[in-house]
């Protein structure tokens, strides 16, 4: 039967239903999961429009997430400073760093669960570029494609370099792809104080500015030593 056809024949069946309960429960067994669906969607999509009051015409934004930010004072600028050696246009620009959400901690499953559902809007329906997590929350977003295979993105003799550092997953076809880099004490990130422990930083597959994440991880490796 046509899509057309079934929901012609669910008005007929509608009109014929005596009340108004009966109807809302027609329409709920038979259409729930649609109903489901776009009320995520809407949800989803009005958190990040929540999210993004105020925030700038940014060059790249950044999720910093369970960093030290609370507790020292860290160098925001770090990502405008590594991306002032960049090809790419950028002039008015600045990157947009979010380091203000955290996961995991003080037992509060509330706060974890709206902290999800942040950065699970970002990743699907908004424009993260740049991801920082330790391995346990960056493996959550790796099922349908959450990251770019950097081994396709970066020159294959500065990923060599590095080729210790580099962290694989592998998607629902079995194929094993480079999704982020693995960064220890001294990297960029732990100089500018915003951890102390090793985090993942891998670009989003839906990054609106994919182009500058990139390059920043290209001129962050290549001033590796």
């Amino acid at each position: 039967m046509k899509i057309s056809e079934r929901i012609n024949k669910d008005l007929e069946t509608l009109k014929k239903l005596p009340d108004r309960k009966s109807k809302i429960q027609f329409i709920w067994d038979y259409y729930k999961i649609p109903i489901i669906f776009i009320v995520t969607i809407l949800s989803l999509a009005l958190i990040i429009r929540i999210s993004n009051i105020g925030r700038k015409d940014a060059s790249m934004y950044v999720v910093l997430l369970n960093n030290d930010s609370s507790l020292v004072e860290c160098d925001a600028k770090v990502f405008d400073k590594v991306l002032e050696n960049s090809s790419i246009d950028l002039k008015g620009k600045e990157v947009d760093v979010n380091d203000k959400l955290m996961l995991g901690f003080e037992d509060n499953e509330k706060a974890d669960i709206e902290t999800l559902q942040i950065l699970t809007a970002l990743f699907t329906i908004s424009d993260l570029d740049l991801y920082v997590a330790d391995q346990k929350y960056f493996d959550y977003f790796a099922e349908d494609g959450g990251y770019c295979d950097l081994s396709r993105l970066i020159d294959k003799e500065l990923l060599e370099k590095v080729s210790s550092d580099l962290y694989y997953l592998e998607d629902s076809n079995g194929y094993k792809y480079v999704a982020g880099i693995i960064l220890h004490k001294g990297s960029i990130l732990h100089e500018a104080n915003y951890y102390h422990d090793d985090v993942i930083m891998g670009v989003t597959a839906n990054a609106n500015n994919m182009d500058v994440a990139i390059e920043f991880i290209r001129l962050m490796l290549s001033d590796r030593k």
